[in-house]
């Protein structure tokens, strides 16, 4: 894992919520925080989740969370057991919302009107079990090819992180999942086996949490007094873009919540919702303010928009 093994915890989370720090300096110290309790997360969210999806979802949304309202920790050595309870209660609101679902899906008259994403209990209580037979195979596993496959299947680390996490060289690293492998084919239903063996691990949990962060700021901005206007901020690999005026400029930061454009003097400044979500971009050039924009589109937005010149 990147990042300073003798970081206090405390230290990171100071670094994380300073708000003296550009951003990218928080995001930095937050992403090893990430790196320090990614485990911890998903095996706090295994049991409470209908499958691994689910759980890498709640501890996703548990990590935004965290970073979006770090500023309320009272306790910065205490982030482990407030990330804990923060998973814990994202596996339950997704529970809730699956509860909904479900009556959603009873209550409707026309079978047809059924969405087909509803989940079927019989199928729910299926997922249940196979996960349940999954986490008994995995806790039967020596410790460090428990770990080689936590890290490899459920969080979508690479050999190289693998090795570097267990002090390993990569081959070695290898070596421990491929026999974690062979001791789960033997103790689970052959379907069960294949079925999770053979699925490519998804991209790395802390890479995804990581492109969240940045996700906050990603979207449409458009301007009251000229709708027709707009700022698009798009991720472009490990920057932050701007689309406005038929012009792009990569955006660089220099205080949290704010973003200044490389080529000239400007500024967009970001406001939050109580939620503690970005819902507005406050342009500034010169010095001057130009204009709120209200958020109308969030992450995963279209091919840039080219618009006249910003308000």
């Amino acid at each position: 894992m990147t990042g300073n093994a003798g970081d206090d915890v405390a230290d990171l989370v100071r670094k994380a919520r300073s708000p003296r720090a550009p951003i990218h300096e928080q995001q930095a110290a937050f992403a090893i925080l990430v790196e320090r309790f990614e485990q911890m997360a998903i095996a706090t969210a295994l049991p409470a989740s209908e499958d691994l999806d689910a759980a890498r979802d709640a501890c996703q949304e548990a990590f935004l969370v965290a970073w979006r309202t770090l500023p309320s920790l009272r306790e910065p050595a205490a982030f482990g057991g407030w990330l804990k309870r923060l998973v814990r209660t994202q596996c339950a609101r997704a529970r809730r919302r699956r509860g909904a679902s479900a009556e959603v899906s009873e209550s409707a008259s026309d079978p047809a009107e059924v969405p087909e994403s509803a989940s079927d209990p019989a199928e729910l209580v299926s997922r249940h079990e196979t996960l349940r037979l999954i986490l008994r195979a995995v806790g039967e596993l020596p410790a460090v090819e428990r770990e080689a496959v936590t890290l490899f299947y459920f969080l979508g680390e690479s050999l190289r992180v693998v090795a570097q996490v267990l002090g390993l060289s990569v081959g070695n690293a290898g070596k421990r999942v491929y026999e974690a492998r062979l001791r789960l084919r033997r103790r689970l239903p052959r379907s069960i086996a294949e079925a999770f063996l053979a699925v490519a691990p998804t991209p790395a949990f802390a890479r995804r949490v990581q492109a969240g962060v940045f996700n906050e700021f990603v979207g449409e901005y458009r301007f009251a007094s000229r709708p027709d206007h707009a700022v698009i901020i798009r991720r472009e690999g490990d920057a932050l873009v701007s689309y406005a005026g038929g012009q792009r400029n990569v955006l660089a930061s220099r205080q949290p919540d704010r973003l200044t454009p490389t080529e000239f003097d400007g500024e967009g400044r970001f406001r939050r919702d109580r939620r503690g979500r970005v819902s507005h971009f406050v342009y500034y050039e010169f010095g001057r303010r130009l204009g709120v924009a209200r958020k109308v589109k969030s992450a995963r937005i279209a091919a840039p928009v080219r618009t006249a010149a910003t308000p």
